[in-house]
This record gives C-alpha cells, structure tokens and sequence, in this order.
C-alpha cells in the first residue's frame, strides 16, 4: 500500500523522528511505499532519501499560534498557511496515498485538515502524548481539530488513548494501544563509555518536558556528587547552562549536545544510572533503552512508562517535579553497587518482553490496511 506519513518534526531529533523512522523502515521492508512529508522554512521543490531510505518531501509548514499569542501571530500562521497548504495538497495528490499517517502535535491540526481533504484517504493520528507535548502549552481547542481528522488513533499507552477519547468522544472504538518497541539485537557487542570517573546519564531535548532542572535541584541536593552527561540539544539550553552555574553545578555537569546514536548506546552501556525526571512522556524510548541497556534508571513516576518498569524491582520511580524526592533516590540507589547491578540485571531481562520494531510495524500496518479497506 501507498502511505503518506505526515510529520513536521520527521527532521528534528527526538523520539517522534525515531519512531517514524522504525516503522518506515519494516513498512518498507515487506514492500509498501511510505513518503514522509516534514516541514522547512524554504520550499524544496525535489523529494530526497532519508538514511533509513524513506522518501522525504519537504513542506513549508508552521504551528498554529497559541491561544493568546495575538494579532501578528495570528495574521503571519495565515499567511504560512496559504502558501504552504497548497504545496502540501499538491504533494499528497502526488503521492494518491490509500492512507495518511499523521506523527505531529495539535498546533499542526490545521495541515491534517489540508491533508484529510487533498487526498480523501483515511487519515490515522499517531498520538505520542496526551494534552501536554513539548511544542506549547496544552490547547483543548487544537486537540479536537486534531482528533475531529482522524479516522482511527493509535496511541502510545493507555493514558494516550484515554486523552484521545476524552477529546473525541466519536472516537470510542477506534483506538489502537501500540507501544513503542525495541530491536532484540541493539546492544549485542556494544562497550561501555570509558570515563574517569562513574557518571550519571540524561538523554533528550533541552525542553521543559524533560524536568532537567529538577534533576540539577537534586544534584545539589544529593550527599553523593557524582557527574552529569547529558546528550541532547534544545531551546533550553542556555536556560539550563546559566541554572548549573547558579546551583554551583557547572564543573559537575556536561552538554555533549546532540550525539551519534551509536554513542548514546555506549553511554548507555557505561553509565552508573540513568535518570528521566520528566514531567510528562507519551512511552520514552530512553525508558526502553535503558532497560534494555541493562542500566539502572530512576525516574518520574509518571503515565506511559513501560509496563516492564516497576518500583524496586526493576527501576526506581519518585513522584515527579520532587528534587528532594530525587536527591534521596539517587544516595540510595549509588551508595549500594550490589543493588544497582541487580536492578540493571532484572530491566535488562524484562527488557526481553518488551515487543520489537518488526512486532509494532506489523501491528500498526494492519491497523492501515483496516482503515483502508473500509472506505
């Protein structure tokens, strides 16, 4: 089947771009066509490969403005849209999709409306989160618009779904729960990062969603210092370099930026834990990683964590937002090595039932070929 993907943050990094490109890739594998059509600020007028080999067109597209953001920027979406909408319509119309997979946020509700009358296809929401996402504040208004396109959700975890439903009440009977999975063979053979001295590992976009100035709050706090990595970029950045220098954490702690995902599978491997003291999450990949790692992780107690994540037996969880909550897990949980390993041990062995990329690519293609066929 033809499957036209749309998703504005294909090109950003993060885990909505990992997950797409997964899934392409066992689409592609068992012989469907799949074009991802992402946003620019200029208009590309060629198609390019992506290194997962997936056609990408390029789009200028643009969020709808917040409630409140005013006049102007509310005059120059318009404008943006006029002219981006009509190059979106004539790329799907190209591409004469039997379905359109929509991987985006509620502020970009307006270009699933272009897309859901451009080509009549179906249209399937991937919901990666529920109301709160990285992209702005939440917007009951733009998650109803989003959800009013769509012919089915498949949504990360049940929380996601619940939301989606809530939204959309029509939408009862037509969400799909499809997790976000793991390659079985990833961290065969990967060595360590070697470092002086043990290190504590963060992993994500420099945004408020992931509370990384909750976990320097707790650094400060904790009895055990113990050094910092952090491999992601983002708008925070200088946010959360000015907040380490102001707690005295700047010596403490390091921005590697955005880093190969070969690195980030030894940084996995070498670190001492691995602490996620998100806000919210959708279902982490950094989670399933982790684990499957076999690395100790502390983190928010929060929805759409794997199920494979329990308290003390496999992981440690705290309350979210709670440096003090925090600070104590991490003395805790570094002042006793023994039971560390036996926590990496046991996530890496629940790990192994977590479902894989070629179980969720199947699961979500027969969710496509579902709605297709009942047009």
């Amino acid at each position: 089947m033809k499957i036209a993907v749309l998703c504005p943050h294909f090109e950003d990094t993060g885990g909505v771009r990992e997950v797409v490109a997964r899934v392409a890739r066992e689409h592609l594998a068992v012989g469907n066509r799949v074009v991802v059509l992402t946003r620019t600020h200029s208009h590309e007028p060629a198609p390019s490969p992506s290194p997962e080999g997936v056609l990408v067109w390029r789009v200028p597209m643009a969020p709808a403005p917040y409630a409140g953001a005013g006049r102007r920027a509310t005059q120059r979406f318009v404008r943006r849209f006029a002219r981006g909408g009509w190059t979106l319509a004539t790329r799907l119309r190209s591409v004469g999709p039997d379905v359109v997979a929509v991987h985006c946020s509620k502020f970009y509700a307006p270009w699933v409306m272009v897309a859901r009358l451009a080509t009549r296809a179906p249209v399937v929401v991937h919901l990666h989160n529920a109301d709160r996402t990285a992209d702005g504040p939440p917007s009951p208004f733009w998650s109803r618009r989003l959800l009013q396109a769509a012919r089915h959700v498949i949504a990360v975890s049940p929380a996601v779904g619940e939301f989606a439903v809530r939204m959309h009440p029509p939408l009862a009977g037509h969400v799909s729960i499809i997790r976000n999975g793991v390659d079985p063979g990833e961290f065969d053979g990967v060595e360590p990062e070697t470092r002086p001295y043990p290190y504590l590992l963060a992993v994500g976009r420099l945004a408020p969603q992931k509370g990384f100035d909750i976990l320097f709050e707790a650094l400060g706090l904790a009895a055990r210092p113990m050094p910092l990595v952090i491999a992601g970029d983002g708008p925070e950045r200088d946010r959360l370099l000015a907040r380490a220098t102001r707690l005295g954490l700047a010596s403490r702690v390091e921005f590697l930026g955005d880093v190969p995902r070969e690195r980030v599978k030894r940084l996995l491997r070498g670190a001492a834990a691995i602490v996620m003291p998100s806000r919210f999450e959708g279902n982490p990949l950094i989670a399933l990683e982790a684990m499957q790692a076999g690395a100790p992780l502390i983190a928010s107690d929060i929805p759409g964590l794997p199920e494979e994540l329990s308290d003390g037996v496999t992981g440690v969880l705290v309350p979210p937002e709670d440096a003090c909550a925090l600070a104590g897990a991490l003395d805790r949980l570094l002042g006793d090595p023994a039971n560390t390993q036996r926590l990496g041990r046991a996530a890496a062995l629940a790990a192994q039932h977590m479902p894989t990329w070629r179980a969720v690519g199947g699961s979500v293609l027969a969710v496509y070929e579902r709605v297709a066929h009942s047009t």
